[in-house]
């Protein structure tokens, strides 16, 4: 009987030290196992943001040095912006983590960087300008996802295109031209349309039609370079 009772009680004090040390048990890091669990279910637990622009992997080197660490591309698009013999580029980049920390809502969105890259003799290109307002958040569009569609150009011209689709569709291009005599690229208009359902009957109209439409030139906004267009401002700047 007393060899039994021995037994038990020893048995509960390994169990209890094994407890202990398992309670106690730290990573590299420093952090309690059990924390960094919990820390890791409250990550997983964050609703991210909804994305139609991929980062895009496969960067010449040429365009890979201007690529920040933390940060990606999600747009490439190359023409010729100053009018020149040779093909220029434009970056659009991304925070890697911004599907899960960006915060528009709370006036945190994390800001997506356009690089206007002018291409050089020798093949490489340089850094004219960097506008970290000029295009909208991943979280910008709000339920109906990231409202960044894309970037065109076209002979001294380049548009930054915005819209979404859904319960609400709108869309926005905004457009800048290049000004020689400056040596920069200066807000040339502003086009902005609203749609709504169509209710006509008719089998073969459009599903949707134009409700609101509004174009705004240099007459409306005046002279605003590209460097200081801010697309968060209903002003532009």
């Amino acid at each position: 009987m007393k060899n039994t009772a021995f037994l038990l009680l020893t048995s509960l004090i390994l169990f209890s030290c094994k407890q202990a040390t398992k309670e106690k048990v730290i990573d590299k890091s420093g952090k309690n196992i059990d924390s960094i669990q919990i820390e890791k279910n409250k990550i997983d637990s964050i609703k991210k943001h909804q994305t139609f622009n991929d980062s895009i992997d496969s960067l010449d080197q040429d365009l890979k040095v201007f690529v920040p660490k933390g940060y990606s591309v999600i747009s490439i698009e190359s023409g010729d912006l100053n009018l020149d013999e040779y093909t220029d580029a434009i970056l659009v980049l991304r925070k890697t983590s911004e599907e899960s920390t960006s915060n528009y809502a709370e006036n945190k969105p994390d800001k997506r960087p356009m690089l206007l890259l002018i291409g050089q003799r020798d093949g490489t290109y340089k850094l004219a300008y960097q506008n970290n307002n000029a295009v909208y958040c991943i979280d910008c569009g709000g339920l109906f996802g990231d409202p960044f569609t894309g970037i065109t150009i076209k002979n001294g011209y380049f548009s930054i295109e915005h819209g979404v689709s859904g319960g609400h569709h709108w869309e926005n291009v905004t457009t800048f031209k290049y000004n020689k005599p400056k040596n920069n690229w200066f807000l040339y208009k502003d086009h902005y349309i609203n749609y709504k359902f169509n209710d006509s009957a008719d089998e073969n109209a459009e599903a949707l039609v134009v409700d609101y439409e509004k174009l705004k030139t240099v007459k409306d906004f005046g002279e605003i370079s590209f460097e200081k267009f801010n697309i968060y401002n209903d002003k532009g700047y």
